[in-house]
C-alpha cells in the first residue's frame, strides 16, 4: 500500500504549527490555518473598534451570515440549529432540557467522550434516572456488529441513546444511519456527539435520522476554537434551550441560541473565512485524501510493530488508533504520562496515547499538512522509547 500523493507543495506553510515538530494530533483541538487567524484577528479589531455596533444592533444579521455557510455545508436549514462554543455544550443543552426520572436510563457505549461520559452521570445523577455504558470492545468486524449491540442494549427503560459519530478515544466512524433507524423504531431519542464528524466525514446533518446533532467546526473544518452547532429535529424545537438560558427565552430555536450572552464572538464570525479556506482546497477531495492517508499510516504503523487493526479500513476518517508494541501496551498511568511528554519533549511528536480497553495506544490524525516523514518520525520514536 503507497500513501496519497500531497494534495499541494508545501501544505503546511499555510498552517503555524510549530517548525520541526511532526503535528498528528489535528483531532484534539484543530489548528487554524494563517488565513482563518487573520480574518479572526481582523474581527476582533472591528469588534474593539465598535462593540456596541456588532453586538448591539447588528449581531442578528451577522450570526446569520456566520451560520449560513455552516447550513449549506451540512445540509442544516437556518432555524433548526444554533453555534455553540463547541459539540460539549452542545450536548450538555440537549441533557439539561430534557426531563428524565427514576427508572429512565440513558444509553451509550464504551466509545464515548469522557467529557459526555460525565455529563451523561451528572443528568443521571440529578434526575434519579441510570446512566448505561454498553461495552463495544476492539477489534471490532463490521459496523453492523456495533448496530446490533446497540440494538440489544435499548430496553423499555431507554429514553434517550448517545452516540459518537466519530469516536475520539478509537477514532472508529460509528453507523449513525443506521443506529438512528433502530432507535426510531424503537421510539428512543438519538444524541449524536459529531465533534470530529463535520469536514471529516461526507455530512448531511438531518439525513443521519437523528433527533439531536452537535458538532465541532474547531476541529476538521479548520474554524477558530469556540466554533460549534447543536442541530434539533423540527419536533423536538419547543423542548432544548442553551445551556445559558438569556433574552430570547420562549421565542424560536434559532433565536434562543443566537444570544448566550456577552462572549468573544470573533470565532463564530470567521467561520466562513475557515469553511471558504477549506472549500478552495476542495472539500471531497480533502477528505478523501485524509482518509487515505489515515488508512495507510494505520497499515505502516501495525506492520511496524506487529499488532492488528481495531477496526476495518472503511470505518476510518481521518484519524487511526493503533495498539503500542510490546511493554509499552501494559505499561502504568504514570509511565504513560512520563512517555507522552518525552514523545514531544524529546522526540518532537504530538500525538496523544490513549489507555484503552486497558492497553495503550497512538491516535494519529491525517490532515492535508502532514506528510509521510511525519509518521515515519513517530515510529523511529516509539522503537526508542
Amino acid at each position: 500500500m503507497s500513501p496519497p500523493e500531497p494534495l499541494g507543495a508545501e501544505l503546511r506553510s499555510r498552517w503555524m504549527l510549530r517548525p520541526g515538530v511532526a503535528f498528528l494530533n489535528h483531532g484534539s483541538y484543530g489548528a487554524v490555518p494563517r488565513a482563518v487567524f487573520e480574518a479572526q484577528s481582523a474581527w476582533r479589531v472591528r469588534l474593539e473598534a465598535e462593540p456596541v455596533e456588532i453586538l448591539g444592533r447588528r449581531w442578528p444579521e451577522l450570526v446569520a451570515a456566520a451560520k449560513r455557510p455552516v447550513g449549506e455545508l451540512l445540509g442544516m436549514a437556518p432555524g433548526d440549529f444554533g453555534l455553540v462554543t463547541n459539540a460539549t455544550e452542545g450536548v450538555n443543552a440537549v441533557l439539561r432540557s430534557l426531563e428524565f426520572g427514576p427508572g429512565d436510563e440513558l444509553l451509550t457505549t464504551s466509545h464515548v467522550y469522557n467529557a459526555v461520559r460525565m455529563a451523561m452521570r451528572c443528568t443521571a445523577d440529578r434526575t434519579g434516572a441510570a446512566y448505561v455504558e454498553l461495552a463495544v470492545p476492539t477489534p471490532i468486524e463490521s459496523a453492523g456488529r456495533i448496530v446490533e449491540a446497540i440494538a440489544g442494549a435499548i430496553t423499555g427503560r431507554t429514553r434517550l441513546v448517545v452516540v459518537d459519530h466519530v469516536s475520539s478515544p478509537t477514532a472508529v466512524v460509528f453507523p449513525v444511519r443506521e443506529i438512528a433507524a433502530v432507535c426510531a423504531a424503537r421510539g428512543v431519542d438519538l444524541l449524536v456527539d459529531g465533534a470530529h464528524a463535520p469536514g471529516m466525514v461526507d455530512l448531511d446533518v438531518p439525513a443521519t435520522g437523528a433527533t439531536y446533532y452537535a458538532g465541532n467546526l474547531h476541529k476538521w473544518c479548520c474554524a477558530p476554537r469556540g466554533s460549534g452547532f447543536l442541530w434539533v429535529r423540527g419536533d423536538r424545537h419547543g423542548r432544548v434551550h442553551p445551556c445559558a438560558v438569556s433574552h430570547n427565552y420562549g421565542k424560536s430555536l434559532a433565536e434562543e441560541f443566537e444570544w448566550h450572552g456577552t462572549r468573544d464572538a470573533s470565532a463564530w464570525l470567521t467561520i466562513p473565512a475557515a469553511l471558504a479556506f477549506m472549500g478552495e482546497l476542495g472539500w471531497s477531495r480533502a477528505r478523501a485524501h485524509n482518509q487515505a492517508l489515515a488508512v495507510w499510516a494505520r497499515a505502516a504503523l501495525c506492520e511496524r510493530w506487529g499488532v492488528g487493526p481495531i477496526a476495518p479500513d472503511e470505518m476510518l476518517g481521518s484519524m487511526a488508533t493503533v495498539r503500542l508494541p510490546g511493554a509499552l501496551a501494559g505499561m502504568s498511568e504514570a509511565a504513560g504520562l512520563g512517555y507522552q511528554s518525552a514523545l514531544y519533549h524529546l522526540h518532537g511528536v504530538e500525538a496523544p496515547l490513549v489507555c484503552w480497553q486497558g492497553a495503550w495506544h497512538v491516535r494519529v490524525s491525517a490532515q492535508v499538512y502532514n506528510g509521510v516523514e511525519d509518521y515515519e518520525r513517530l515510529m523511529r520514536a516509539i522503537d526508542q522509547l
